[in-house]
């Protein structure tokens, strides 16, 4: 009974300590960063219409955004990829006509940044142009967490 024991006292500290050691390593990646933007326009994030002001844009782990302003909200965003690293951290939006969505987030030095789904209202705005593309419109990130 007492080996049984032993072995099990064994295992169990091998295990805390591996747990131990790749902490530091799991938090490092779920670090998030914040940044601030000033939009001067209205947008639209899937169906809810946000209004212009200052916001914090959150960038959460598991593709997460948080926007914080006037409005809040949070958004589901798949991952993205450039060739080339953005030399500045920004936010870019799809303008149909006055109509204008939050479409990517890029930070500076990152060749990957979130990407937004079209919702249907976008979608139907595309539809409405006859499937012209959009115009972009790109606004610079303040990056809060570097402050």
């Amino acid at each position: 009974m007492k080996h049984t024991t032993l072995i099990s006292s064994l295992l169990s500290c091998v295990v805390a300590t591996g747990a131990l050691a790749l902490a530091p390593a799991a938090a490092a990646q779920n670090v998030s960063r914040t940044l601030q933007v000033n939009i001067p326009f209205a947008f639209q994030v899937d169906s809810q219409r946000m209004p212009a002001g200052i916001y914090h844009v959150d960038l959460l782990p598991s593709n997460v955004v948080e926007l914080r302003g006037p409005t809040s909200r949070f958004v589901i965003a798949h991952s993205a990829e450039t060739l080339q690293k953005p030399s500045e951290s920004k936010i870019v939006f799809d303008r149909y006509g006055s109509r204008n969505y939050l479409h990517q987030i890029w930070t500076a030095g990152n060749p990957l940044g979130r990407e937004c789904s079209k919702s249907r209202a976008e979608k139907e705005a595309m539809l409405a142009q006859n499937n012209q593309p959009p115009t972009l419109v790109e606004l610079a990130l303040i990056d809060e967490t570097r402050r």
